[in-house]
């Protein structure tokens, strides 16, 4: 055995420190797929808006939770200023709610605007919101049809 090389130790080849780099990668990646897959769990609940037509808060008892409506702001029911606030009603077809309040007003508020507003019904009915939200009409509205053969050039 004289003639041989001892090279034992190189046999087989020590794959080690590979292997734990490897690791290292694969636990890092899960670690942040964890934690966006977290991130995407935990910020859907705060993302998703639910709320309620006129005649569904209607048919609830009243118990306090705020909530959050959806309607037309009915025409000729908006009054501002004053102790009381912006007031208003908004309509679900002939079903009316009572809105008061007290904060920025959107822009683009008045009659027949689609608002979403937040808050809870008092004991008179009255909506106390907290927060008013007017939903912008549509800026791709169909043109004016043009006479046939008439060029729009």
């Amino acid at each position: 055995m004289d003639g041989m090389i001892n090279d034992t130790a190189a046999w087989p080849p020590n794959d080690r420190p590979a292997r734990a780099g490897q690791i290292r990668v694969a636990l890092a990646g899960l670690l942040v797929l964890g934690a966006l897959a977290y991130l995407v769990w935990a910020g859907l609940p705060q993302g998703t808006v639910y709320y309620q037509t006129v005649r569904e808060l209607q048919g609830q008892a009243q118990d306090g939770r705020p909530v959050r409506v959806a309607g037309l702001v009915a025409a000729e029911s908006v009054q501002r200023g004053g102790p009381a606030g912006l007031r208003f009603a908004i309509a679900d077809g002939p079903d009316r709610l009572p809105v008061v309040y007290h904060g920025v007003v959107p822009d683009i508020f008045g009659p027949q605007i689609e608002v979403v507003v937040e808050g809870q019904r008092d004991g008179a009915g009255v909506f106390q919101a907290q927060t008013l939200l007017a939903k912008c009409p549509s800026r791709f509205q169909s043109a004016v049809p043009t006479p046939s053969g008439a060029s729009g050039r």
